[in-house]
C-alpha cells in the first residue's frame, strides 16, 4: 500500500513540475493580463492636447479646449478648460470622462464657469495599457450635449 501511495505521489509531483514548466515557457511577458479589455487599434487624434490647445466648433460656436499642466500624467491633477465655453449656454455644465480602449468606469465632475470659460479639476486613472484613450463628454445636467473631445494618456 505504501508503494502505491509513493508511486502516485511521484507521478503527481512529476506532472505538476511538467505543467508549471510548460506554463512558464509558453507565457510571454508581452501578453496583456487576461482581465484587461485592451483595444490597441487606435487611430491618431486630429489634435493632441498634450502638445497644444485644440480648436473646435460646436453648434456654431468656436471653442478652444486646453489643459494644464502639459503633458498630463496618470494620478496627477490637471485643469481641463473650455475657452469661451460660457457661450454654449449650458444651465448645469458637467464633464464625464470615459475610457475608450479600456473600461475604467466614469469620472464625473462639475464644470465651473470662470469668466467666459468652463473649468474642471480632474485626475485620470492608470491602467495596464501603454496608451489610454479617454473621451471628455460635456453634459448639461444629465443630458448629453453631443460635444466631446478625445485625449490620449501615455504611460
Amino acid at each position: 500500500m505504501k508503494k502505491i501511495i509513493t508511486v502516485f505521489s511521484f507521478i503527481f509531483i512529476v506532472v505538476g513540475i511538467f505543467w508549471m514548466s510548460y506554463n512558464f515557457i509558453t507565457t510571454s511577458t508581452e501578453d496583456p493580463p487576461e482581465f484587461a479589455d485592451v483595444n490597441n487599434s487606435l487611430d491618431p487624434l486630429k489634435c493632441d492636447l498634450n502638445n497644444k490647445a485644440c480648436e473646435m466648433e460646436f453648434n456654431g460656436q468656436k471653442l478652444k479646449i486646453d489643459i494644464s499642466p502639459r503633458p498630463i500624467y496618470a494620478m496627477r491633477p490637471f485643469s481641463f478648460k473650455i475657452i469661451n465655453g460660457a457661450n454654449l449656454g449650458l444651465k448645469d455644465p458637467n464633464l464625464v470622462i470615459d475610457g475608450i480602449n479600456m473600461d475604467m468606469g466614469s469620472i464625473k465632475t462639475r464644470l465651473e464657469q470662470k469668466g467666459d470659460n468652463l473649468v474642471a479639476q480632474v485626475v485620470l486613472s492608470a491602467c495596464v495599457v501603454e496608451i489610454m484613450r479617454y473621451r471628455f463628454k460635456i453634459l448639461d445636467g444629465k443630458k448629453e450635449t453631443g460635444f466631446f473631445v478625445d485625449f490620449d494618456l501615455k504611460l
